[in-house]
């Protein structure tokens, strides 16, 4: 029997060494005596070597980890094969076809070369090494795929495969077994899918594995104690939003950085039981320049809120701030964020005398990074350092639902400060001078055309804003000025009549207990009309700044007459462009996704995204062609001119993920920090014009081109600026989307809603 081992151990050696040297940097396939087979890629391993362990021959695979080398051990290896490249290029297929069938591949959303004959480097999601035919990652997010993994060597026979990118979609079943042969496995990111089961131990053991993110499944079981390996890694694990039960191991626990991470791993459904979680121990530095420490904070003060502006609910901040005043001498301190230019912030704080701690701007982002999620809801903090209460959610560890945008557990703050210090004293200003209400403030006069109205008004200011020069007029103007920052309004500008209408609120906050000028479009209408000398018989438009920089999510409500009603319920931003400037004067619809990118929009829907341009004119930047010569832009899209913008059919617009098409990648229809593209300047262009010349203007398209110059030139530039910082996934631009909500239709004219 030692001469059989010997003589076999000896014969495969000789095979290795010989191999090694013939065929490093190919592919290598162990099989073993339960069936299973490993491919290995060779250019991937230092080395791999037999050698006798307790009787049997055992192999030992060397990877090259990061500078280091890790080895795992084999055993039961019956036969070892190693395969030409054309072999390879064939059981790499193979594999990949059997995927697409175990994932029903014939209802992907995109499935472009897939099972056909082209190189697989061109089958859509796919990509592969440089050398050889090695598969390297499958990018198949939001597309669609069902069913479940295949539990064969499929994702084995991938060789090299290091990265499964498959949000979004609807995978069911458990992780695999057959993925702890995958030993170049680095990354398994699946957040959003069906998959059931409990999160494997080896998967975090795989020597390269360092990413894993499969929140939002039905995973159950306890948390593996090895996942705190992960932890080493910048923001590379999400297990939240699953069902997972059971105690939280100390190694995550005790991990330096498990106050970063715990958002992403504490939030189930209920059954895990809870432990203290510590709130975010760092140095940072005030508005100010002044430095202090977040630990020092929670020791001065019983509680400590941490919060960021721009992702609290409506009228959060003002409610804040009267809980601030009531409270402070109690033991309450509050920790805000603020995102920003330093003057606009400082302006901001000094404008709402708002005296808190306030974490520096320009800081922000790197602080924003680290504790993304979390910073997104509101959470406070205790004396011990521990946070109390987390809008993210509640008590039992169940999950808040809303995602990143906002929360609906925000209010319940306020629950628990009154049980802790008691009944917040409101103590509202409340005005008293409402002599200079329904004043008309006229901004500009067209001076080309028969004109084009618009107005603005404000929301929130109390009579104390009113005076002459003072801060309403100031922001009136400067609403004015942002409406025609961008293309084609900036060319434009000559041909518009701009008004403002003074309206005296009671009070200046946003929440339940205080009051308003403006509630309704009905309100922003009875304002406009106190301008005697708008064009009659014409679309009243009307714009709505609200006093806050926060003050809930913009909306556009958008009437079959072309009037509109825009809350701009930030204050002056680019946001008004977005509402006022796009949805507004040019009828354009959003290039957003709203949430969920595999929403997909019923008959009924596509129906009525036709209706809405073939009867009303709306959505020129939106279409339900994939075919870019087939969209409402294909002559845009033909024209060298307009080569340098992009244009094309991406999916994702009006709101749904899939089946429906926006002209760029991204525009200010998008998330509102790029200007407008072609087709929709072009819109702009036709109704702004159609309306200061007369019914006899007619469009002629080269008349465009040549005006257009100008909106080519800015839309080429803001192509060149730097891409946005990516946090946790979604980049700033994502972030920022979530200040404002798809438009409201409402059937009928304004009169018909004043007659309402």
């Amino acid at each position: 029997m030692k001469r059989f081992l010997l003589s076999m151990l000896i014969g495969a050696m000789a095979l290795v060494a010989d191999a090694q040297s013939t065929f490093m940097g190919q592919c290598v396939n162990l099989m073993k005596s339960s069936g299973d087979s490993i491919s290995l890629d060779l250019q991937d391993c230092a080395s791999i070597s037999p050698q006798v362990k307790d009787g049997k021959i055992v192999w030992n695979i060397n990877l090259y980890v990061g500078e280091e080398v890790v080895s795992v051990t084999e055993e039961d290896v019956t036969s070892i094969e190693y395969r030409s490249e054309e072999q390879i290029r064939k059981q790499v297929r193979e594999a990949l076809v059997e995927f697409y069938k175990a994932t029903n591949g014939d209802k992907w959303s995109n499935n472009t070369n897939w099972c056909s004959n082209k190189p697989i480097d061109e089958w859509f999601g796919v990509t592969k090494g440089s050398d050889l035919p090695y598969i390297q990652g499958l990018v198949l997010s939001g597309n669609n795929l069902s069913g479940k993994l295949p539990s064969t060597d499929c994702l084995q026979r991938m060789v090299g495969l290091n990265s499964l990118h498959l949000w979004e979609n609807n995978i069911g079943g458990s992780i695999p077994n057959s993925l702890q042969h995958v030993y170049t496995l680095e990354r398994f990111m699946a957040d959003n899918n069906k998959f059931t089961g409990e999160i494997p131990k080896w998967l975090c053991d795989l020597p390269r594995f360092s990413r894993l993110e499969v929140g939002e499944n039905d995973l159950t079981g306890s948390i593996p104690s090895n996942v705190s390996r992960l932890m080493d890694h910048d923001f590379l694990i999400n297990l939240s939003g699953n069902d997972l039960s059971g105690k939280v191991p100390n190694s995550v626990l005790k991990h330096p950085r498990f106050s970063q991470l715990w958002d992403y791993i504490i939030p189930q459904r209920g059954h895990l039981e809870m432990p203290d979680i510590p709130g975010p121990v760092v140095d940072v530095e005030d508005v100010n320049g002044n430095h202090f420490s977040t630990s020092d904070i929670y020791k001065e003060n019983k509680l400590t809120l941490l919060f960021n502006y721009s992702s609290s609910a409506s009228g959060f901040t003002d409610k804040v701030a009267k809980a601030y005043e009531s409270y402070k001498s109690k033991g309450f301190e509050v920790l805000g964020m603020i995102p920003g230019n330093r003057e606009a912030v400082m302006s901001y704080l000094r404008e709402n005398n708002i005296n808190w701690l306030n974490l520096d701007p320009e800081g922000f982002s790197s602080f924003y990074n680290r504790y993304f999620l979390y910073l997104n809801y509101v959470n406070l903090v205790d004396e011990n350092g521990n946070i109390v209460f987390s809008s993210l959610m509640d008590e039992t560890g169940k999950m808040e639902k809303t995602g990143w945008k906002e929360s609906s557990r925000d209010q319940l703050l306020f629950d628990v400060l009154k049980e802790k210090f008691g009944k917040i004293d409101y103590n509202l200003y409340t005005s008293t001078d409402y002599s200079h209400d329904g004043e008309v403030m006229t901004l500009q006069k067209a001076t080309k055309g028969k004109g084009v109205d618009i107005v603005f008004v404000g929301n929130g200011f109390v009579d104390k804003d009113m005076e002459p020069n003072g801060k309403y007029e100031k922001v009136m103007k400067a609403a004015m000025e942002q409406f025609f920052v961008y293309e084609p309004y900036t060319s434009l500008r000559d041909r518009f009549n701009v008004y403002a209408v003074k309206a005296v609120s009671p009070n200046k906050e946003f929440f339940d207990e205080a009051k308003n000028a403006i509630h309704s479009d009905e309100d922003a209408f009875a304002y406009a009309q106190k301008i005697k000398t708008l064009i009659p018989n014409r679309p009243m438009r009307v714009n709505v700044i609200a006093n806050s920089y926060n003050a809930g999510r913009s909306v556009c409500f958008m009437f079959d007459d072309a009037s509109y009603v825009a809350f701009m319920l930030d204050g002056v931003s680019k946001v008004l462009n977005h509402e006022g400037g796009g949805h507004g004067v040019g009828r354009l619809l959003d290039e957003y996704v709203e949430d969920n990118q595999n929403s997909t929009p019923s008959k009924e829907a596509m129906q009525n995204l036709e209706t809405l341009w073939k009867e009303l004119g709306r959505g020129a930047n939106v279409d339900l062609h994939s075919d870019v010569t087939q969209t409402r832009w294909s002559h845009l899209a033909a024209d060298k001119r307009y080569a340098s913008e992009g244009l094309g059919s991406y999916e994702g617009a009006a709101t749904y993920g899939r089946n429906v098409y926006r002209p760029t990648q991204n525009s200010m229809m998008r998330f509102n920090d790029t200007p407008f593209n072609a087709p929709s300047r072009e819109a702009i262009y036709r109704y702004v014009m159609q309306e200061s010349e007369g019914p006899n203007w007619k469009y002629d398209y080269e008349t465009f081109v040549a005006f257009d110059q100008a909106g080519r030139k800015q839309a080429t530039e803001a192509k060149r600026a730097p891409k946005p910082k990516t946090i946790r996934g979604m980049n700033e631009r994502e972030i920022d989307s979530s200040r404002h909500l798809p438009p409201v239709f409402v059937s009928g004219s304004w009169q018909d809603a004043m007659k309402k």
